[in-house]
């Protein structure tokens, strides 16, 4: 994996690239970096060796009549598989490397060769003759990509350390994306929080013509668009897991395995540990005195199962808060996912022994059904005119406030069983007159209860820039109507999970802390060909009443012990009370007269109160995400202002 970077003008001579903004993604990689400049085009590149560690892996990369030039940041697994397709249409190579499969692909297929990619990858190749910038990005969105435009230049980079600093000024933040990253704890693509800069979407390609200056974007894969295929078996899944896992171990440098007790990491090992030459490496987290969720004698049984080294680290609450402030800017963008210190810890021990690629388990919860609320969504939705029914008799007495709040509480309480709290948390959703009508019940009912109470998010600090805010403003993402046919929703909720939670939170959060140290982190679960046939067979027969994960298990259930294909889901948990109040104590005071303040995002008597130690109505997590938009901020708006003085 790598680091990219480019800009295209619409006029002559181009600004060309400098050593400096390749250097911000030196951490992406740190083995070899390279800039091609023609009139119009300047393309920058950090590489992270993998495959080839020959120079001949440089890149820019060029076809010998230099007509096109790629900069390319992933891996395509079955490159060897396309490379044999495209030697049987007469096209030579000269290196070993995935990244000259992928440029002359595109050279050979045009856009229909993303068709033939299984990986992760976000790339840019440049015609220089027609004065074209094609981009795109994989299936899931695991590799970034970030661009700005205006009426001079198209920007693009990895990552906002790299995209900021040449750009003409420095972004104000979008209060409608902040908005919604009070409420998620991420910013849900395409937005950015960043004022005129946007994400290209997973599974989309881009044109830039750059002599009309037009710039359009098309979406390339679906999961909606996946038929049924009733022949596909349990046993066919299985195949393709073995074979997505395999594909996952080429490399020419060592591979490692992120290793918790759960079923997806500790699947990925087994099937792994097959196939590789020698024992892998297994990496765990911990945390002091080894609380309840600290999962790592049970990891440590599984490596001793599997004949795996095992190595552990352990993080203490000191180490989060002292080490915060960079985190921040480490992150690239906040995503304020508690468990993200001990996702960037495993990787960064990983360096320390010397790996550079590690698989990973993520995935697994959004493909086989590894969260109950998203089973809980469906049904919602499914049944949704029995809802609506009782709603409609009970909506006259929603004026009563008391009535209101006895209902919402009933949602949450632990005092009753846990089915008619769901019941009455779906219910909620239907007689909350704040929830749009007309789209899919998602987020009322999986998320926080910001959702179905969401107008309170910004209670008594939101300042004057938000005030244009809508109140539906947090459920853009997941305006899509209804399918209207019962049996399409179980496909239409994983494609929204999918193009929210996995794509915005999991997949941005876990590469840029792998990126950050230079690990390569690889996902096994997130296979096309693996996740095509389980949507295939899914549509014919629906498992999400099934049971956590029972596909998966049921696949599982003789490469691993008993006890862990039986083990429920238990998350990536770390001592949130102490870490998130350590953040609080330490840095809630640099509110005051800070960026959020300044651009009116925050009032200014609220940073005063919540510096005092006052919360306001404000939960743990929501300070948590107001202090961490603040130093993120803080720190890109330095790194732009440095750059205009280097």
């Amino acid at each position: 994996m790598c680091g990219i970077i480019g800009k295209i003008s619409r006029y002559a001579p181009v600004l060309v690239l400098r050593e400096a903004d390749i250097g911000r993604l030196k951490h992406r990689g740190p083995d070899d970096q390279g800039i091609y400049s023609d009139d119009y085009a300047s393309l920058g590149h950090t590489r992270l060796s993998i495959l080839d560690l020959s120079a001949n892996g440089h890149q820019p990369m060029f076809s010998e009549d230099r007509r096109y030039c790629i900069v390319y940041n992933g891996e395509v697994y079955n490159y060897l598989e396309v490379k044999e397709k495209l030697k049987a249409e007469g096209v030579s190579f000269y290196t070993q490397s995935d990244t000259e499969v992928v440029l002359k692909a595109y050279i050979q297929w045009g856009k229909n060769c993303l068709g033939y990619f299984r990986g992760m990858f976000s790339f840019a190749v440049w015609d220089s003759r027609e004065r074209l910038l094609f981009t795109a990005r994989d299936r899931c969105g695991e590799k970034p990509f970030i661009y700005y435009m205006d009426d001079e230049y198209f920007y693009f980079a990895s990552e906002f350390k790299a995209l900021v600093p040449m750009l003409p000024q420095m972004p104000r933040l979008n209060p409608s994306a902040v908005d919604m990253y009070m409420h998620y704890q991420y910013t849900p693509e395409p937005f950015t929080l960043l004022e005129g800069v946007e994400k290209l979407p997973a599974a989309h390609y881009s044109m830039l013509d750059q002599k009309n200056w037009e710039y359009k974007q098309k979406e390339y894969w679906s999961l909606l668009d996946i038929q049924a295929d009733s022949s596909i078996t349990k046993d066919d899944i299985k195949e393709e897991l073995h074979d997505a896992v395999k594909l996952t171990l080429r490399s020419d440098v060592e591979v490692g395995i992120a290793l918790s007790a759960g079923i997806d990491s500790s699947g990925i090992a087994a099937i792994a540990s097959k196939h590789y030459d020698t024992p892998m490496q297994a990496f765990c987290v911990g945390y002091p005195n080894k609380p309840r969720y600290d999962e790592r004698d049970e990891a440590k049984k599984i490596a001793d199962f599997l004949g795996l080294h095992f190595n552990e680290v352990e993080l203490s609450t000191d180490t989060f808060v002292e080490n915060f402030r960079n985190f921040a800017l480490l992150l690239d963008e906040p995503i304020a996912d508690i468990a993200g210190f001990g996702h960037y810890s495993v990787p960064k021990f990983c360096k320390e022994k010397g790996i550079k690629v590690l698989l990973t388990g993520i995935g697994g919860d959004e493909v086989f059904w590894g969260y109950d609320r998203i089973r809980s969504v469906i049904d919602a939705n499914q049944q949704r005119a029995l809802f609506e029914t009782l709603a409609s008799m009970i909506n006259p007495l929603m004026s009563n406030k008391e009535l209101y709040t006895l209902l919402f509480k009933l949602s949450r309480t632990v005092k009753i069983p846990a089915s008619l709290r769901e019941f009455f948390r779906k219910l909620l959703v239907f007689v909350d007159q704040d929830v749009p009508v007309g789209q899919l019940i998602y987020l009322a009912v999986t998320g926080a209860p910001e959702f179905t109470r969401h107008m309170q998010v910004g209670q008594n600090w939101y300042g004057p820039a938000m005030g244009s805010i809508g109140k539906e403003n947090a459920y853009i993402p997941s305006q899509l109507k209804g399918p209207a046919q019962k049996e399409d929703i179980p496909i239409t909720i994983m494609d929204l999970h999918f193009k929210t939670w996995l794509t915005s939170n999991c997949l941005s959060l876990g590469d840029r802390v792998s990126m950050a140290v230079g690990v390569e982190t690889r996902l096994p679960l997130l296979d096309v060909r693996l996740i095509e046939k389980v949507v295939a067979r899914r549509r014919n027969i629906p498992d999400h009443r099934y049971g956590q994960k029972a596909l998966l298990r049921e696949l599982l259930k003789n490469d691993l012990p008993e006890a862990t294909i039986k083990r429920r889901k238990s998350g990536f948990i770390p001592p949130v009370k102490n870490w998130i109040n350590g953040i609080i104590e330490r840095y809630a005071n640099e509110l005051q007269k800070g960026h959020l303040v300044e651009q009116g995002i925050l009032l200014p008597e609220a940073a005063v109160e919540l510096a005092k130690g006052n919360h306001l109505s404000i939960n743990q997590h929501g300070l948590y995400r107001i202090i961490l938009l603040e130093l993120w901020y803080s720190g890109i708006t330095n790194l732009y202002k440095s750059s205009r003085t280097s």
